[in-house]
């Protein structure tokens, strides 16, 4: 049985320090801890915040299952085998979005997990840093496919305007000090390197179908739940342009797919896929249920 931890309430946005938060929804859940959790909006950067959550000390034990496929890099459940089945193309387009900026430096990916994406990038020839808090998803990265795996201490020793790339692929929403992590990157960053963010967003169209029950609030591990506008006033509030916004259309049929079940729909797979479908046809150019922005310095 799951044991319920020490919680903290956040009194302030961490991106405009507004202290107007408003109630948004509760949502669950599903993968670990089976606890309700509370979201607050904050009015002025459109930021929602999970609120209160667990103290950053006992974060980790919110992440300790097998069904948490980034961490445990497991296969089993028919939705984890979708995911693995379409990680091969989603590394390729994440690849060719970061190959133009790789020059003589290094990529360095922020939240590696078990290091996938980072081993992909070492395969074509590229030096590459991973950083990764979990121990065990970096002694499989290590182990298995021999990489350079650090904690996030070592974001503190790594070379000012060292990195050509630095990407945090779905990371920056479990992230709990955003302000210190925009600072570190902005040091590391190469003056004409990019960073490349992907998270979810909770302004797109599955977004407002599914509400409490969509999947990627994924509560408590995400802390932060951004928008468009959200990612902008971050990011120019630490020395950031956003100088485009991608879409990772992918993202909406698995997300829609796992929202279904969370809802208890034995059809889920079959009705996530059409309500993804939608979400994409909907989305325009900023409500994709996952985007990824591209930084340079300001």
């Amino acid at each position: 049985m799951f044991h319920v931890k020490p919680m903290e309430h956040i009194s302030h946005c961490p991106i405009c320090n507004s202290t107007d938060l408003s109630d948004l929804l509760t949502a669950q859940d599903y993968t670990v801890s089976k606890e309700s959790f509370s979201l607050v909006l904050c009015k002025k950067c459109d930021l929602a915040i999970t609120s209160p959550r667990p103290e950053i000390s006992n974060l980790g034990s919110y992440y300790k299952s097998e069904e948490y496929v980034s961490h445990s890099d497991t296969s089993k459940g028919i939705l984890n085998k979708l995911y693995k089945a379409a990680r091969y193309f989603t590394l390729r387009s994440k690849y060719s979005k970061v190959k133009p900026y790789l020059n003589r430096g290094f990529l360095l990916d922020i939240g590696c997990g078990t290091g996938a994406f980072l081993n992909f990038c070492a395969e074509k020839g590229h030096q590459v840093i991973g950083i990764e808090p979990d121990l065990d998803a970096r002694t499989m990265a290590a182990k298995e496919k021999g990489l350079s795996v650090f904690g996030e201490d070592k974001l503190n020793e790594l070379n000012g305007q060292s990195a050509d790339v630095i990407t945090m692929w779905h990371v920056l929403e479990h992230v709990p000090d955003l302000p210190m992590r925009l600072k570190q990157m902005k040091h590391i960053l190469a003056d004409d390197g990019r960073i490349f963010i992907a998270v979810p967003n909770k302004n797109s169209y599955d977004a407002q179908v599914y509400g409490k029950f969509w999947a990627a609030y994924d509560v408590p591990r995400h802390l932060w739940h951004f928008t468009p506008t959200a990612i902008q006033k971050l990011s120019e509030q630490h020395g950031f342009f956003v100088e485009d916004i991608l879409a990772m259309p992918l993202d909406a049929y698995y997300i829609s797919m796992l929202s279904e079940k969370y809802k208890g729909n034995k059809w889920g797979i079959i009705q996530g896929a059409i309500k993804g479908g939608i979400s994409n046809l909907k989305a325009g150019k900023l409500r994709y249920s996952s985007q990824i922005y591209v930084l340079r310095h300001a």
